[in-house]
Protein backbone atom coordinates (compact mmCIF):
# COMPACT_ATOMS: atom_id res chain seq x y z
CA UNK A 1 0.00 0.00 0.00
CA UNK A 2 1.52 3.36 -0.97
CA UNK A 3 2.03 5.96 1.75
CA UNK A 4 1.64 8.93 -0.55
CA UNK A 5 -0.81 11.76 -0.80
CA UNK A 6 -3.68 10.57 -3.02
CA UNK A 7 -2.97 13.46 -5.44
CA UNK A 8 0.47 11.97 -6.07
CA UNK A 9 -1.11 8.76 -7.37
CA UNK A 10 -4.00 10.36 -9.28
CA UNK A 11 -6.73 10.11 -6.63
CA UNK A 12 -6.72 13.59 -5.11
CA UNK A 13 -10.52 13.73 -4.98
CA UNK A 14 -10.91 10.85 -2.51
CA UNK A 15 -10.11 12.88 0.60
CA UNK A 16 -12.89 15.37 -0.07
CA UNK A 17 -15.26 12.70 -1.33
CA UNK A 18 -14.94 10.23 1.53
CA UNK A 19 -13.15 11.75 4.57
CA UNK A 20 -13.86 15.48 4.49
CA UNK A 21 -17.33 15.20 2.95
CA UNK A 22 -19.84 17.40 4.75
CA UNK A 23 -23.11 15.46 4.91
CA UNK A 24 -24.29 17.49 7.89
CA UNK A 25 -22.27 20.69 7.75
CA UNK A 26 -19.26 19.07 9.45
CA UNK A 27 -16.46 17.05 7.90
CA UNK A 28 -17.27 13.34 8.06
CA UNK A 29 -14.12 12.45 9.99
CA UNK A 30 -15.04 15.01 12.69
CA UNK A 31 -18.55 13.55 13.08
CA UNK A 32 -17.09 10.05 13.37
CA UNK A 33 -14.42 11.14 15.84
CA UNK A 34 -16.95 12.96 18.06
CA UNK A 35 -19.46 10.10 18.08
CA UNK A 36 -22.22 12.61 17.27
CA UNK A 37 -23.74 10.20 14.75
CA UNK A 38 -24.55 7.78 17.62
CA UNK A 39 -26.73 10.27 19.46
CA UNK A 40 -30.40 9.58 18.66
CA UNK A 41 -31.31 13.23 19.19
CA UNK A 42 -28.88 14.39 16.49
CA UNK A 43 -31.10 15.51 13.62
CA UNK A 44 -28.68 14.46 10.88
CA UNK A 45 -27.96 10.92 12.14
CA UNK A 46 -30.05 9.06 9.57
CA UNK A 47 -28.92 11.28 6.69
CA UNK A 48 -25.29 10.88 7.75
CA UNK A 49 -25.56 7.10 8.06
CA UNK A 50 -27.28 6.77 4.68
CA UNK A 51 -24.47 8.67 2.92
CA UNK A 52 -21.83 6.62 4.75
CA UNK A 53 -23.50 3.36 3.70
CA UNK A 54 -23.94 4.55 0.11
CA UNK A 55 -20.27 5.52 -0.10
CA UNK A 56 -19.19 2.17 1.31
CA UNK A 57 -21.03 0.49 -1.55
CA UNK A 58 -19.51 2.68 -4.27
CA UNK A 59 -15.88 3.19 -3.23
CA UNK A 60 -13.46 1.19 -5.35
CA UNK A 61 -10.57 -0.87 -4.01
CA UNK A 62 -8.09 1.57 -5.55
CA UNK A 63 -9.82 4.58 -3.96
CA UNK A 64 -9.89 2.81 -0.62
CA UNK A 65 -6.19 1.99 -0.87
CA UNK A 66 -5.43 5.63 -1.71
CA UNK A 67 -7.27 6.73 1.46
CA UNK A 68 -5.94 4.07 3.80
CA UNK A 69 -2.38 4.68 2.68
CA UNK A 70 -2.50 8.38 3.42
CA UNK A 71 -3.29 9.78 6.87
CA UNK A 72 -5.37 9.21 10.00
CA UNK A 73 -8.53 11.12 9.01
CA UNK A 74 -9.02 8.95 5.97
CA UNK A 75 -8.26 5.76 7.88
CA UNK A 76 -10.70 6.76 10.61
CA UNK A 77 -13.45 7.38 8.07
CA UNK A 78 -13.02 4.23 6.03
CA UNK A 79 -12.45 1.90 9.00
CA UNK A 80 -15.90 2.76 10.36
CA UNK A 81 -17.79 2.21 7.13
CA UNK A 82 -20.04 -0.85 7.35
CA UNK A 83 -19.57 -3.57 4.77
CA UNK A 84 -22.19 -3.57 2.00
CA UNK A 85 -24.89 -6.18 2.53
Amino acid sequence: MPFQHPEEIGYGYVIERYAARKDSGHARYLVLKSGRFLQPEWLHAEHFARHLIDDSATITDVELEALLGYEWRSRLTMNTVPSPQ
